[in-house]
């Protein structure tokens, strides 16, 4: 038996490596998985995305439609022949470990698997409870349990997840397990390094933000308690990565507040790390990724109570959690400001958190789940 023959075989089907959770989440997995254990193939129903190249440098890769094709194999793939035979035909065979690394088509393609010998996993990256998006690809949710049955076992990347999982489907009978997507941490971290100031006014306690500038994550109401601080008298400032629909409100808030040495809009930087490493306290109002890595880089945080922050937060264990409103956050940040040693105690907890998400221990599960 040759070196190559005693790894384990892993196939990951995938809708499309376009964007997304789970697209993010594979790119990341497959530049860290330990390839002396194991051979990978990633097959995307339809190729092309902004993860493709990272993912066909590191393992190996298949795209069964060409980027943007509605043409005849389309049809064949999609609409006419049996999902067994879209396996046959367009498939990587002979593997020890199959997974439908997204829900809907490619779970509902890989259950029609006529590899009895591999063990199937299927992986689910949304709450399937409040937002069923997949019934547009089963007939009926009697199928769509039906298939998720072929599998050994049903991933899901959070806690909430998985209970979103069973309360949709409480005739699955397969196991359902929690295994938090990697996130590289290693490449946070050496990004942070050589840390760069834009300060052009020093403040006491600088805030840092992250996430798209759309009204769901309520950058406008933390430019307004950031504002609110400062006419109490706090030193502190504002900075904001990331671009959305509402720059031009955010924009336009500042100026008119003669906020511009206070606070500062960074737009999509290609490196927030250097300057987030910098901040003093990171605030969350919804986005997970983020909160991520500023625990990663060892920022304490105040976050906005949400089921999924609350899980990775450990229900308040590892940052300051407030109500979901204006005023409780307002609240919160004061708190942090008015107590040097409570936002230290915060730092030390959110560090100590940050490295429950370091990579190499994000990928243990994974690489113990497909050894089973």
């Amino acid at each position: 038996m040759n070196k190559c023959d005693s790894k384990r075989k892993v196939l990951f089907l995938i809708e499309s490596l376009h964007g997304g959770k789970a697209a993010k989440a594979l790119a990341t997995l497959v530049q860290y998985i330990d390839k002396t254990k194991f051979d990978v193939t990633v097959c995307a129903i339809t190729g092309g995305g902004k993860y493709e190249s990272t993912i066909s440098e590191n393992v190996n890769y298949k795209a069964i439609l060409k980027d943007g094709a509605r043409g005849t194999k389309y049809s064949l793939v999609y609409k006419r022949l049996p999902m067994s035979m879209v396996y046959k035909m367009f498939v990587p065979q002979g593997n020890d470990v199959e997974i439908a690394y997204t829900e809907g088509f490619a779970t509902k393609l890989l259950s029609n698997s006529s590899n009895s010998k591999a063990k199937k996993y299927a992986w689910v990256h949304t709450d399937l409870y409040s937002n069923h998006w997949t019934k547009e690809v089963f007939s009926s949710e009697k199928e769509e349990t039906k298939v998720y049955n072929q599998y050994d076992k049903i991933i899901g990347f959070a806690d909430l997840i998985c209970n979103a999982f069973r309360k949709r489907f409480p005739e699955v009978v397969k196991p359902v397990e929690t295994i938090y997507d990697p996130v590289d941490s290693l490449s946070v971290r050496l990004k942070s390094l050589n840390a760069s100031s834009e300060e052009e006014h020093k403040v006491g306690v600088r805030l840092v933000a992250h996430g798209r500038l759309e009204a769901h994550n309520e950058y406008a109401r933390l430019l307004r308690i950031v504002n609110r601080l400062i006419k109490e008298g706090y030193d502190t400032g504002l900075w904001i990565f990331g671009d959305g629909s509402e720059r031009g409100i955010l924009d336009h808030y500042v100026k008119e507040n003669a906020l511009q040495d206070r606070v500062k809009l960074f737009g999509a930087h290609p490196n927030p790390y250097r300057y987030l490493v910098q901040g003093n306290l990171f605030v969350c109002s919804s986005h997970s990724s983020a909160v991520i890595k500023a625990l990663i880089l060892g920022l304490p945080v105040v976050a906005t109570e949400t089921p999924e922050l609350k899980e990775l937060l450990k229900n308040g264990e590892s940052a300051l959690i407030t109500a979901n409103t204006e005023e409780a956050l307002y609240a919160g940040i004061k708190k942090l400001l008015d107590d040097p040693k409570l936002l230290a105690e915060y730092k030390q907890k959110g560090e100590a958190r940050g490295w429950d998400f370091d990579i190499e221990a994000l990928m243990v599960p994974v690489e113990n789940l497909l050894q089973e």
